[in-house]
């Protein structure tokens, strides 16, 4: 299989494009619709939800390969992870459900802003590894996320149970991570030979296991007990690094192995 961008049509190309926009235009109408008709938001959300995973489906079948191999398709993916977790967990609560999906109609929106080419995986991609190590990334981005969102309404509300709440996201994003981390260490001995290199994006991932470590010891340390909003900032800081360790170590802190 050769390592280069497929030239797709101009009809190809649409095809790409247009289930993508649909799925936008699904996610953007249940953050409206959080405002004035929250009954049917989530019903669009899952509506948006299968027709995005449809179109990851579509190009992966194209490549013959897990859609992860550009820029497009990992903001892409993980606007789907944000989907998929803010429909597992959805409350018909405002601040929670708007946040999320507002998220996700960013992310999505991101990845349009790139060209949507189908483009090969390189040799270093080919390993299940790889397909294992990158989806629960954005599954434990997505669930720190959604931890976030659950900061906010408890900020708002001190409801305690959406301090269980914040709690529950945080340590599934912890365990999914971990797992993610593991598996990411074999790829890295399959690709580049080592399990650990001293690079921003690996290294930006080791503060966010560590931040998610603090934050579960933090959670069953008894002096703590009497200072709930000690993990919903924690929470919402996780988000901030999440970004830093997403984002900014791909377009902001120079060349990472892991840019993509």
């Amino acid at each position: 299989m050769p390592d280069s961008t497929v030239a797709p049509s101009a009809v190809s190309e649409f095809a790409q494009a247009l289930p993508l926009y649909v799925a936008l235009g699904c996610y953007a109408a249940a953050l409206l619709a959080t405002f004035a008709w929250s009954k049917i938001a989530v019903w669009l959300l899952r509506v948006g939800a299968v027709i995005h995973f449809t179109a990851m489906l579509y190009r992966g079948l194209a490549i013959g390969f897990f859609p992860l191999t550009n820029k497009v398709e990992s903001f892409s993916t993980a606007a789907l992870a944000i989907a998929l977790v803010t429909a597992a967990t959805w409350r018909d609560v405002r601040c929670y459900a708007g946040s999320l999906l507002a998220l996700c109609v960013i992310t999505l929106l991101v990845a349009l802003q790139f060209p949507l080419g189908l483009s090969f995986p390189p040799p270093l991609m080919r390993t299940i590894w790889y397909p294992l190590h990158v989806p629960l990334s954005f599954t434990a981005y997505a669930l720190w996320a959604a931890a976030a969102a659950a900061a906010l309404v408890w900020l708002r509300e001190r409801d305690p149970a959406w301090l269980l709440r914040v709690d529950r996201l945080a340590l599934q994003g912890f365990g999914v991570w971990s797992v993610s981390m593991v598996c990411g260490g074999i790829w890295g001995v399959v690709a580049w030979g080592a399990y650990f290199m001293w690079d921003v994006k690996i290294i930006w991932s080791v503060i966010l296991w560590f931040h998610y470590a603090s934050f579960i010891h933090l959670r069953l340390t008894p002096s703590l007990s009497d200072k709930p909003w000690v993990r919903p900032l924690l929470a919402l800081v996780g988000f901030v690094w999440v970004l830093v360790a997403y984002v900014g170590t791909s377009f902001f802190f120079g060349r990472s192995s892991h840019a993509f």
